[in-house]
């Protein structure tokens, strides 16, 4: 199948809803054997591809993709190889931006309701007797703590992709920063000793 055709079909995909189909296409022209020569259209299906790994929040196909994308375009364009990374680094950190204050939220909104209802709800006394967790934790868990799995995994993948790659060493650097900052900024203590 020819690049073009195959991003068509993954866009008629993802418009009817059907997103994981439109990820196994891509997948499927990533990992082709018989095509080993880079184009600019290869870049353009797996930012595609990217795309719809993140919004999947699956860093298991990421990760295989970006080896695939690395074979393909590492000797002969490795700054489109940068391009990739970055994009997907930046939309991974944007989804896990955008969790973290839906999870404020529903926190704040959890806490304006409880204010107006002072014995709080069933399930919130249900789950206060069988949990020492308090709503804040529960809310954290159930919104952020996927995406926190995810843009970890993406880091994982990304600085195990780049570290025998003499080309790509500065963003292999970048890389390792923003690892640092994410456990920083989130306090994960097992993920920071991780990166040595």
């Amino acid at each position: 199948m020819k690049p073009e055709n195959a991003l068509k079909r993954a866009n008629e995909f993802t418009a009817i809803g059907n997103k994981a189909g439109a990820l196994n296409l891509l997948h499927e022209v990533l990992s082709q054997r018989k095509v080993r020569t880079w184009a600019k259209s290869y870049e353009t299906i797996m930012m595609r591809y990217i795309e719809l790994c993140v919004d999947l929040k699956d860093h298991h196909r990421g990760k295989d993709g970006l080896h695939q994308y690395r074979n393909l375009s590492q000797a002969q364009a490795p700054g489109s190889l940068e391009a990739v990374i970055v994009h997907f680094l930046n939309s991974a950190e944007a989804k896990l931006t955008e969790a973290a204050s839906t999870a404020e939220a529903a926190v704040e909104e959890a806490e304006a309701v409880a204010d107006f209802e002072t014995g709080g709800s069933p399930e919130s006394l249900m789950m206060s007797t069988m949990t020492e967790e308090g709503g804040r934790q529960r809310s954290e868990r159930k919104l952020l703590v996927p995406w926190l799995v995810f843009v970890w995994e993406t880091y994982r993948a990304v600085l195990d992709i780049l570290r025998s790659s003499s080309k790509l060493e500065v963003v292999y650097h970048k890389t390792a920063h923003r690892a640092f900052d994410f456990c920083d900024k989130f306090k994960r203590k097992v993920e920071f000793r991780r990166l040595f």
